[in-house]
């Protein structure tokens, strides 16, 4: 019976000290990160817009459109990558949109920060 209590107090004093040693990295990857930049969207009927700034050079975003149909499907679609700092509008419009079969409901973006 004493070699298991030994051996299990060994094993959760071993833990702790692991858990010890990887507790102050850990915090401090969460102060270190912090997010700077600002992204806006707009949309038309048909086409969404998404424009992000104060991104790194490497740093991309693109538009999100989430487009719906008359019989309330909803479908994501994605626009064109747009480099960190290049201040460009990223555009995408719904396909199937003549005649008002198919609008925007919702503009979004998606960045990829490197």
């Amino acid at each position: 019976m004493r070699s298991k209590v030994g051996s299990i107090a060994a094993i959760a004093a071993a833990v702790m000290t692991t858990g010890a040693m990887l507790a102050p990295a850990a915090a401090a990857a969460d102060d270190d990160v912090s997010v700077k930049y600002v992204c806006t969207t707009k949309h038309t009927e048909t086409t969404a817009y998404a424009k992000c700034a104060d991104l790194a050079r490497f740093d991309r975003y693109r538009v999100k459109v989430t487009c719906i149909d008359t019989r309330g499907v909803q479908t994501s679609f994605f626009g064109p990558w747009r480099m960190g700092t290049s201040g460009d509008w990223s555009k995408r419009k719904c396909p199937g949109t003549q005649g008002g079969a198919v609008g925007v409901y919702k503009a979004g973006y998606q960045v990829e920060l490197f």
